[in-house]
């Protein structure tokens, strides 16, 4: 796959975990690998053995969805015939958690997600990190 081929699939496939988000947490599930990684702000890292599962928190009935968001600065980098790397500033925005109604909280982030091909020759998110900017 050429290079701005790979950068647009990954980004178009990064922004679409994004479209998942604003909907529910398990819509986030069909792009990722079922050994897939996240970590977040505060030293949260959760995978499918962690407790709570990265299943469980996204499937939980507290999860927040974004309400708006914008991706910066995106660089797509090939890490072989089978994966990439995408890394982006990431402006976004949502309810207070526990509001209903209240005040939307915006949140910046440098972001990263590394995509792999899986048997099906599809790419699947398999790490995502984020670095809260202030």
């Amino acid at each position: 796959m050429s290079g701005n081929a790979l950068h647009d699939e990954i980004l178009y496939l990064e922004d679409k975990t994004w479209q998942a988000l604003q909907r529910s947490g398990k819509d986030l599930m069909p792009y990722l690998t079922k050994d897939a990684i996240m970590q977040f702000p505060l030293g949260v890292k959760v995978t499918a053995d962690s407790q709570p599962s990265l299943t469980e928190i996204l499937n939980t009935p507290g999860f927040v969805p974004w309400k708006t968001y914008s991706l910066k600065n995106v660089d797509v980098t090939s890490i072989g015939s089978d994966g990439a790397v995408i890394s982006y500033l990431a402006v976004a925005t949502r309810a207070t958690v526990g509001s209903e109604g209240g005040d939307d909280v915006e949140w910046e982030a440098l972001c990263s997600s590394v995509w792999r091909t899986e048997g099906d020759g599809k790419f699947y998110m398999c790490f995502h990190q984020q670095t809260l900017t202030s």
